[in-house]
């Protein structure tokens, strides 16, 4: 029994049904022709804003100020 035949959307050209396969674009496609979905129309991974990031730890002082330090209102 002979496998069915369809049309490959993108080349033309005739080929067994089980060959083509479903692009991202919406198209049958052989082998030949498929095009795998390029990285950058992935959208990009957003955090939401205002909500905290797990395991969060505040930010050490850089420089504790003592008694004899400049301070900006001094300048």
């Amino acid at each position: 029994m002979a496998s069915p035949k369809a049309v490959c959307d993108r080349c033309g050209f005739d080929r067994p049904l089980l060959a083509l396969r479903k692009e991202w674009t919406g198209l049958m496609v052989c082998r030949e022709c498929y095009d795998p979905k390029p990285a950058e129309m992935n959208p990009p991974v957003v955090y939401p804003e205002g909500l905290p990031w797990p395991n969060a730890r505040p930010e050490p002082p850089d420089v504790i100020l003592g008694d004899n330090d400049v301070q900006p209102e001094d300048l």
